[in-house]
């Protein structure tokens, strides 16, 4: 009864992990766009996002405009998103901000929060080419 159980439960894991696998190789990869800060009373700023999402070593952001890099350490992973704690590690931007990478469409939508940090910040990434 037990090898049965069991080969009930390795039956059902392998589709959640065949998906997992293809879904981070949609989104591992270099990623640019333009991230766009808002807060209470509109829009703050604009700034180049240059992400790059790995399974086998350290996913990473760099905001070149704004002369920041940053470590994304992967909190969570699942569906189509993956959440990570974004860790500044160069120039002066707030750290510990709570960012998601969502894969849809050939695309990376990205958002990046923080309470109590006075605003929030998103941006539509494409792979590996310059915006504008």
């Amino acid at each position: 009864m037990r090898a049965i159980i069991l080969a009930i439960c390795l039956a059902a894991a392998a589709p959640a992990h065949a998906q997992n696998a293809g879904y981070a190789k949609m989104i591992g990869g270099d990623w640019t766009g333009v991230g766009y800060q808002v807060g209470p009373n509109g829009p703050q700023m604009s700034w180049s996002i240059s992400l790059t999402v790995r399974a086998d070593i350290t996913s990473r952001i760099d905001y070149p405009s704004l002369g920041c890099k940053a470590v994304l350490h992967e909190l969570k992973r699942g569906g189509d998103e993956i959440e990570f704690r974004e860790e500044i590690t160069e120039g002066d931007c707030i750290d510990g901000g709570a960012v998601t990478a969502r894969y849809r469409d050939g695309r990376v939508f990205w958002f990046w929060s923080k309470p109590n940090a006075g605003a929030d910040a998103s941006a539509v990434l494409y792979r590996d080419r310059p915006v504008g």
